[in-house]
């Protein structure tokens, strides 16, 4: 086990800090007592796999094609916050105040040294079922976050990078590392690109982790590829890198059999994925996309039986501390009972574990518990209940509250294995009162980690077994294969589907996929059948969207062989006659509106682009945002001691309110006031006045991820800013001050992010008293 020196000074500053640690801190247990802790369904039971010394800290695992076992480790976590807390307690004074806070500057670049990534190859040499050997593959990457078995090697996901390790001689070294791909974005250690799952289509899925926005590279792509904020897919011999629909908030991707996608958010245990593929969507420049995820499942609360660390009970019985984090929600100010770190979903495809194929899991490690839940399909959509009898309990616990599952993998003869991040305290050090942080510490069990095996009671049950796909499965999977290159390698598949008779026997998501790759046939019957789908099934979730991505210049075609015989298809008339409205070509939308069966809303609509079409007024051209000057900014600086002066001087909470609602409510919320374009400043009270004064004196200074300024000019000439709420291939719809929502076409518009220049005016200093700034200040921080 290798540590640096300045990670052993930590440690032992740590020991004879001046604060005493509680006495109810919860005591690690050893890994024989910790598997005594579990609480599984009939019919399964837990076993260790691996345990520290051997191994710490594990983010992921996987098997090779010769049955050879790999961890990741990821090294570091919280050990910024660790570095902070132990220069404070040196002090021998507890910080008491109410407020969130990062570690400081310095604690952060010490941090460096001792936050990194590890693979190790895992073996058992005396055949008790528990590996007692490993040998290091790499050492010293970046943080790790997953690993999977592909191209003979492995591939690991370690942002900045992503690593391809391999043993090209069979002597269980890897000869081979290369940097497969290398400039994805990097961030606190709570996220990075993640999860490496290989799909259906043979290929890699990752989470996104931290928004990319500089290109990516690789020694075997042919030209850099830059990447929206949405989850990516590569080949495993790194010849291709290319966005998918839907993003992982956390960690994890998992598949349904006929290729259906599941991702997760802290809060929610499930993300449905919008089944239509990223390639689909980018056909049709003129068509809107939908929402490219939402939530699965209305599941809040869990059910753990592990004993809630003394840290989460005590400030949710500190009234200040509870109130503050109620304002986000009640899941963030519990103590326990709620989801709040979902991550690594599975769903299992095997039947080794009985009761458990096709079944939903998700881990929540701050709980100490693995959810299950039930697919449930709705049409298209796929929705997550809970299973009958787990209705108030959870498929897996532990009553070990350092058990901290954080990764699950179904191995080769159909077990599951759990990575449990196994330490004191799972949660990100700032989200702790950091009175409680100086007390507790926050890297506890630094040095340990563990993977348990879940498996059934009967082990010959465990073997290699071929996935059996259901016959919609099969076909769903097919077109997607086959449309990949228009048919020219399968033209009997689309043979098949140019001749599919579309009934209400035809199963939904089947419909779907059949409307998808009908867009990929060169055939002219294509156009009939898609027709032919739009009148039995158009009213089917997301068909519009599928449709209208089909027939990119034939939308008016279609609108008026649907306007003849509609069946169900008002909804994908709607969106056809919403496409030709945006794109604002008038012989077109007046050409339609002539035709006396285009009536209702479908007429509305063209009309509305009719009008929409028009040029606008001359105006004076829009002056384009930029960041101030030095000399606005030196003249600036000089209100910050006068603003200061008059904090202390009891500055007006309620002069201050009328002065947020007339002049910061279009954009930020707090108190009940005002929307949420830019950050929400209902927390506001836990900044130091300091820092919320230099928010509002320099927006530009240190704008927060996620809320970049966008800068759209449209064909109309219209000068849009705003924030990004959701971006597609062919569309982006920003949120603009007011809290209203635009989608504008990307071929229609001109983007570009306006670096280091915020949405929030700059200039307050100037139209401002120093008075009414501290006025403003003194709401936002009053409780």
């Amino acid at each position: 086990m290798r540590f640096s020196f300045s990670f052993v000074w930590l440690i032992a500053l740590s020991t004879f800090a001046a604060i005493p640690r509680p006495q109810d801190a919860p005591q690690p247990l050893p890994p024989e007592r910790s598997a005594e802790m579990f609480i599984v369904p009939s019919g399964l039971k837990i076993r260790l796999l691996a345990s520290e010394p051997l191994i710490h800290e594990p983010s992921g695992i996987c098997w090779d094609e010769r049955g050879r076992v790999f961890v990741c480790e990821l090294h570091g976590y919280n050990v910024e916050g660790q570095y902070d807390i132990d220069a404070l307690n040196a002090t021998g004074q507890l910080d008491l105040e109410v407020r969130r806070v990062q570690a400081s500057t310095e604690a952060k670049k010490r941090a460096e040294a001792d936050t990194y990534g590890s693979v190790k190859l895992l073996s058992d040499t005396n055949g008790d079922g528990q590996m007692d050997k490993a040998v290091v593959w790499a050492d010293r990457l970046p943080p790790c976050y997953g690993i999977v078995a592909a191209n003979g090697g492995l591939i690991v996901a370690c942002a900045p990078h992503i690593v391809f390790l391999k043993d090209a001689d069979g002597d269980n070294l890897p000869e081979i590392h290369e940097k497969l791909f290398t400039g994805f974005a990097t961030g606190a250690l709570e996220r990075g690109i993640n999860a490496p799952t290989v799909g259906p289509d043979g290929w890699i899925y990752l989470g996104k982790g931290w928004s990319t926005k500089s290109p990516i590279t690789g020694p075997h792509l042919s030209l850099p590829v830059v990447l929206p904020d949405s989850d990516f897919r590569i080949r495993a011999d790194g010849s291709a890198i290319e966005p998918v629909t839907g993003s992982a908030r956390t960690i994890g991707t998992t598949f349904t059999s006929g290729g259906e996608r599941f991702v997760t958010s802290t809060t929610s245990p499930g993300l449905f994925v919008t089944p239509i593929e990223w390639r689909y969507l980018q056909r049709n420049a003129d068509a809107a996309a939908p929402r490219l995820d939402e939530a699965a499942s209305d599941e809040t609360q869990v059910y753990p039986l592990a004993p809630v660390h003394p840290w989460r009970i005590k400030r949710e019985q500190h009234a200040d501390y509870f109130a503050f984090y109620r304002k986000i929600s009640l899941s963030d100010a519990a103590a326990s009972g709620f989801f709040t770190s979902a991550c690594s979903p599975l769903v299992y495809q095997h039947e080794a574990l009985p009761g458990l194929h096709g079944h939903y899991l998700v881990c929540e490690p701050a709980a100490s518990l693995i959810h299950r839940a039930q697919i449930i399909r709705d049409g298209t959509r796929l929705r997550l209940e809970r299973v009958k009898g787990e209705e108030t309990r959870e498929f897996l616990v532990s009553r070990d509250s350092w058990f901290h599952p954080v990764s699950l993998t179904q191995t080769p003869d159909g077990a599951i294995a759990i990575c449990d991040f196994y330490r004191e305290i799972i949660e990100d050090y700032s989200a702790i009162p950091r009175h409680l942080q100086q007390q507790y510490g926050v890297i506890n069990g630094h040095d340990r980690g563990r993977i348990w095996l879940l498996l059934p009671e009967d082990e010959s049950r465990l073997r290699p077994m071929k996935q059996n796909l259901s016959e919609v499965d099969k076909k769903v999977l097919s077109l997607r294969a086959a449309d990949a290159d228009h048919f020219n390698t399968m033209p009997e598949i689309e043979a098949e589907l140019l001749a599919t008779s579309f009934d209400d026997q035809t199963p939904p998501q089947l419909a779907l996929q059949a409307a998808l790759s009908l867009g990929q046939s060169k055939s002219p019957s294509a156009f009939d059948a898609l027709r032919r789908l739009a009148q039995t099934h158009g009213d089917l979730r997301w068909m519009d969207a599928a449709i209208a991505s089909s027939v990119p210049k034939r939308e008016r075609d279609l609108l008026l062989a649907l306007a003849k015989e509609p069946g169900r298809s008002l909804p994908v008339m709607l969106n056809l006659a919403g496409v030709i409205a945006a794109r604002s070509e008038m012989r077109e939308i007046e050409t339609c509106l002539k035709e006396k069966l285009i009536t209702g809303k479908v007429r509305e609509v063209l009309v509305l682009g009719l009008e929409e079409s028009k040029p606008l007024p001359a105006t004076p051209p829009a002056m384009t945002p930029t960041a101030p000057t030095g000399t606005q900014n030196a003249t600036w600086e000089k209100q910050v001691p006068l603003v200061i002066a008059e904090l202390k001087n009891k500055p007006t909470i309620e002069a201050g309110k009328t002065l947020f609602t007339s002049t910061c409510s279009a954009c930020h919320r707090s108190h009940g006031i005002g929307v949420n374009v830019g950050p929400d400043l209902d927390a506001e009270f836990q900044r130091a006045p300091e820092t919320i004064l230099r928010d509002i004196l320099f927006p530009s200074e240190a704008a927060r991820p996620g809320f970049e300024t966008m800068m759209v000019k449209t064909k109309r000439g219209e000068l849009l800013l705003g924030i990004s709420a959701s971006d597609s291939p062919t569309s982006l719809t920003l949120r603009l001050p007011g809290g209203i929502e635009r989608t504008v076409l990307r071929k229609h518009a001109s983007i570009s992010t306006l670096r280091n220049v915020s949405l929030m005016p700059a200039g307050l200093g100037d139209a401002m008293t120093p008075r009414q700034i501290a006025d403003i200040i003194a709401f936002l921080r009053s409780r």
